[in-house]
């Protein structure tokens, strides 16, 4: 066995390389705490992770061959797919920071989810060479390890497909009580559904509106491309289904281009219709003995009937942890993202909507106008005064409320009265209950015959 074999079994045995993923990641979500400190470390934090941490992890939980590749070929893989992740997330609805705090906590539940495939895939390696009596040692591989254990798998496997080939004659009938088709099968997609409804009607729906953008349509889509249990596990169905619901976020967000949370949960209420639709038929389809399905009062009983053993254990709490993940995903991205800057847009336009063509020579009588136009981003709901002044006569005088976000225009018109060049016209924002101090200002000089 040459070293680089051993090498390679070596790594295997470790999971070096997803501690370095989920660490990094999670140094990057205490330094985006403090957005002002420690610049020079947070760049390159920064630039780690959306370079090459967030492509890596993800590879690492949907091939378990790839930890047996050398490591220029991994960093080679992981950089393009770390830039096409984070260039598609530039379409959510997320400011910088957003962003960056998602595909950090993508880093961390892909690389432990990741972690947890390749502990039983190493388990059930050296459970098969123990029972085979091959000393692991004289394995070169961890490819080579995995394939002896799949053709002991099917070796013991042969048994029951003679019994398939020759069945007894009570078989048929076990086969026919089987194949009746059950209501419970397709309680997961009736509470979807509900759901879904319940959304849809709802007056107040930021609550109910965030598992229809980060979960509710990519459960149904993998239940789609994956009707049969077996094809993946509860918990890559669980990650892959909260990965999707990002992604089609994204791809509905890029369609309306950057619409409200508002918009993109009621496209997602409408869509997860369809794909529910969907699913009921597909699911209606696959044999009942092989479809997957969860029935939440099934979970309950067994939970409460269950004494877990300590890989249960194990599994358990790392569910608990992508649970976790996924409140810090609503708390810190949706619910209550830290702005990365408080301001406010104050701007004038020509009556044509541009930023040109302003009225600056007019006669005495004539009227100009202008659109005047503000934009709430500090991040709470805001009070401002705009007053427009005429050299120093007050000509308008307007009071607004907007929410973070919120835009308001106005077309303005204005008709001087004294002749005059260069007389100035001014606009003054305050922001209230600040009545004394100016926030932002824009002026126009106006040449009057």
């Amino acid at each position: 066995m040459t070293s680089e074999h051993e090498e390679i079994l070596r790594f295997h045995q470790s999971s070096k390389d997803l501690f370095v993923v989920v660490v990094s990641a999670f140094i990057l979500l205490v330094f985006l705490q403090f957005p002002y400190k420690f610049w020079i470390l947070r760049s390159l934090i920064i630039g780690f992770n959306i370079f090459l941490i967030i492509g890596y992890s993800i590879i690492s939980f949907f091939s378990l061959k790839f930890q047996e590749k050398r490591l220029s070929l991994r960093l080679i893989l992981s950089i393009p797919l770390s830039l096409v992740i984070i260039i598609a997330f530039d379409y959510l609805p997320l400011d910088n920071h957003g962003i960056l705090r998602l595909s950090a906590i993508i880093s961390i539940i892909a690389g432990i989810l990741a972690y947890a495939r390749r502990r039983r895939r190493q388990d059930m390696i050296r459970r098969s060479l123990k029972e085979a009596g091959i000393d692991e040692k004289n394995i070169i591989s961890p490819s080579e390890a995995a394939k002896i254990a799949i053709e002991r798998h099917e070796r013991l496997s042969r048994g029951d497909e003679l019994e398939r080939a020759f069945p007894p004659e009570e078989y048929f009938k076990i086969e026919e009580k089987k194949e009746k088709p059950k209501l419970g099968s397709y309680a997961d997609l009736i509470l979807i559904l509900i759901f879904t409804i319940i959304t849809m009607i709802s007056p107040i729906k930021w609550p109910l509106g965030i598992f229809m953008m980060i979960l509710i349509p990519g459960y149904l889509l993998i239940a789609i491309l994956a009707p049969k249990k077996g094809t993946i596990n509860s918990y890559e169905r669980l990650f892959l289904s909260f990965t999707l619901s990002i992604i089609i976020s994204a791809i509905i967000s890029l369609i309306l281009k950057k619409p409200s949370n508002l918009v993109i949960t009621e496209t997602s209420c409408r869509l997860s219709i369809l794909l529910t639709i969907t699913s009921l038929i597909i699911r209606s389809k696959t044999k009942p003995t092989e479809r997957f399905y969860w029935n939440p009062v099934k979970s309950i009983e067994r939970i409460k009937d269950t004494r877990l053993k300590k890989n249960q254990i194990v599994s358990l709490i790392l569910l608990i942890i992508l649970i976790s993940m996924i409140g810090v995903t609503i708390n810190t991205i949706i619910l209550n993202p830290v702005p990365s800057e408080r301001f406010t847009e104050f701007y004038i336009l020509g009556p044509t909507g541009k930023a040109y063509d302003y009225p600056t020579n007019l006669r005495i009588g004539e009227t100009g106008e202008v659109i005047i136009g503000v934009v709430n981003h500090e991040y709470q709901t805001t009070d401002y005064r705009i007053i427009v002044k005429m050299g120093e006569e007050v000509i308008d005088n307007t009071t607004i409320t907007l929410k973070n976000g919120e835009k308001w225009e106005k077309r303005f018109k204005f008709t001087p009265k004294e002749a005059g060049d260069n007389q100035k016209l001014q606009f003054l924002l305050y922001r209230l209950p600040d009545e004394e101090r100016v926030y932002r200002s824009l002026h126009l000089f106006v040449n009057v015959k």
